[in-house]
């Protein structure tokens, strides 16, 4: 049932994201503002998929470079 209803809507993790996962990771430690492992994988994956990400909690993917960001609850 779950391959059936999203078939083709959920993104993979793959070598492509795990690559922009370290350098998040990195860079994030590196300034002091450590990153959550989800965060990061989230945040990694519509780098590597060069899509926007949709999220409530923007205040936690607000300093990432090259990131979109959308709200969907906020329509500011």
């Amino acid at each position: 049932m779950f391959e059936e209803d999203f078939a083709a809507r959920c993104l993979p993790f793959d070598s492509v994201a795990a690559e922009h996962f370290a350098r998040l990771v990195a860079e994030r430690r590196r300034i002091g503002r450590p990153i959550t492992t989800q965060d990061a994988q989230i945040a990694a994956i519509a780098l590597a998929n060069d899509m926007p990400l949709a999220t409530r909690n923007t205040d936690g993917f607000k300093a990432i470079p090259g990131l979109a960001l959308v709200d969907p609850w906020n329509d500011a």
